[in-house]
C-alpha cells in the first residue's frame, strides 16, 4: 500500500480544492454516478459558483485526482483521488451503539469454537458493510500450545493432536519410516509428557525452533526415546496455512460499475477463489501491525475498482491474525474503517480465555 504523509499531501491542494474534492468523493460514494459542477456548487460547505467549481474540477483532473468517464459526463474520483481523500480528508464515524452490541454479542456467542468464531466474524462484517467480509484464522505459528497428544493408529501411523491456549485443535497425521518400528503406547505417553514440559506455552513457531535446536545440539547425548520424541515433535509442529473465511462475494453484483462488466466480474470471482493471494494481502496488514487500506491495484490482486480495508487482531496482546472488508473503491470508508477496527478488537477479546483457564 502506498503511504502518504498527510501534512505533505495536504499542502498539494488548497482549502477550496480539498472541499470540492471531498464533496465529489462523498457524492460518488453515495450515488455511484459522475458528479457535475452544479451539484457541488449547491453544497453549503463548498460556497462557490458553478464556474469556479468547474475550474477547480479541471485542475483536479489535470492533477490526476478526477477523471471523466465520457465526454458529456461529470467527474468521478480516480484511485489517486480516493487515496488523497482517505489519507487527508476523511472524517471517521464510529459504529453506533446497536452495531457495537451486535458485533460483541455475536462474537461472544461463537467464542467457544474458534472456527465458528472466524466464520461468524466474516458474516458480521458482510452484514454490517454489505461488502465481502474476510477473516483469516489465527496463524498456527502464533498459537501458544497448551499440550500435544499422540494417538497410535494402524499401519505404523501416529496422529498428533495440538491443542492451543485459544482452544483450537489441530490434527496432524505422522508416518514413521518403514525401517523403524513404531513406538508403543507407553513410549508415546512418555514422549508427549516430555514434549509438553519442553513446549508448554510456546508458539508453534517457537516450539519448532526449540525442538530443532535440541535435536542439533544434544543429538549425541540423547537417548533413543528422547531423540524419537523430539523427532515426533518436529513433525507435529510443521506449519500449515491458516483457514480463510470469506462471506458476501455476491455483494459485488450490487455495484453497477462491476455488474455491467461481465469480464471484470468473472476475473473478480476468480481472484476471490485464489485464497493464497488474499492471504498474501492480509499478511501485509499483519506485517504493518495496524489497519491498512489498499485502494485499487495497491493490493496487487484486484481490478482498480476494488478496495480492501484490513486490520490485524490480537490475542493476549499478540497479533495472531487479520480480517477485513473487500468492496468497490467507492465504499463508504468513513463507516467501513471504524467497523473493521472495532470488529478486530472484539474478535481479540473473544479469543482471550477467561481468567484462570
Amino acid at each position: 500500500m502506498r503511504q502518504i504523509n498527510p501534512h505533505a499531501a495536504a499542502e498539494a491542494l488548497d482549502e477550496r480544492a480539498r472541499r470540492i474534492l471531498a464533496s465529489i468523493v462523498r457524492d460518488h460514494i453515495h450515488g455511484g454516478e459522475p458528479v457535475g459542477s452544479q451539484a457541488i456548487a449547491r453544497r453549503a460547505d463548498v460556497d462557490c459558483s458553478s464556474a469556479t467549481v468547474r475550474a477547480v474540477m479541471s485542475d483536479l483532473e489535470a492533477l490526476g485526482y478526477l477523471e471523466k468517464p465520457h465526454t458529456s459526463a461529470g467527474r468521478i474520483p480516480t484511485v489517486r483521488g480516493y487515496r488523497y481523500y482517505v489519507d487527508v480528508l476523511l472524517h471517521l464515524k464510529g459504529p453506533n451503539p446497536a452495531e457495537r452490541q451486535l458485533i460483541e454479542k455475536r462474537a461472544q456467542d461463537a467464542a467457544s469454537q474458534v472456527d465458528e468464531l472466524m466464520a461468524e466474524t466474516s458474516r458480521i462484517l458482510h452484514h454490517l458493510t454489505r461488502h465481502a467480509g474476510v477473516v483469516v484464522a489465527p496463524r498456527p505459528q502464533a498459537e501458544r500450545l497448551r499440550r500435544i497428544e499422540f494417538v497410535r493408529l494402524r499401519e505404523g501411523r501416529i496422529l498428533a493432536v495440538l491443542v492451543s491456549r485459544s482452544g483450537r485443535v489441530q490434527n496432524r497425521l505422522l508416518s514413521m519410516p518403514a525401517l523403524e518400528s513404531p513406538p508403543s503406547e507407553s513410549e508415546l505417553v512418555e514422549a508427549q509428557n516430555y514434549l509438553n514440559q519442553l513446549l508448554e506455552d510456546l508458539t508453534v513457531e517457537e516450539a519448532r525452533a526449540r525442538l530443532t535446536a535440541e535435536l542439533e545440539s544434544h543429538r549425541s547425548e540423547l537417548s533413543r526415546l528422547r531423540e524419537r520424541a523430539l523427532s515426533l515433535g518436529v513433525a507435529a509442529v510443521q506449519l500449515d496455512r491458516p483457514a480463510l473465511h470469506l462471506e458476501g462475494q455476491a455483494s459485488f453484483l450490487e455495484d453497477p460499475a462491476l455488474a455491467q462488466d461481465l469480464a471484470k466480474m468473472r476475473a473478480l470471482f476468480r481472484t476471490l477463489e485464489e485464497k493464497e493471494r488474499l492471504l498474501g494481502v492480509l499478511d501485509r496488514a499483519l506485517a504493518a501491525q495496524e489497519l491498512t487500506i489498499f485502494i485499487g491495484k495497491e493490493s496487487g490482486i484486484s481490478e482498480p475498482e476494488l478496495s480492501i480495508v484490513a486490520a490485524p487482531y490480537r490475542r493476549a496482546g499478540e497479533i495472531v491474525g487479520a480480517l477485513g472488508v473487500i468492496g468497490p473503491t467507492r465504499m463508504d470508508y468513513s463507516r467501513v474503517i471504524p467497523l473493521v477496527e472495532f470488529t478486530a478488537r472484539t474478535l481479540g477479546i473473544a479469543l482471550d480465555p477467561p481468567d484462570g483457564e
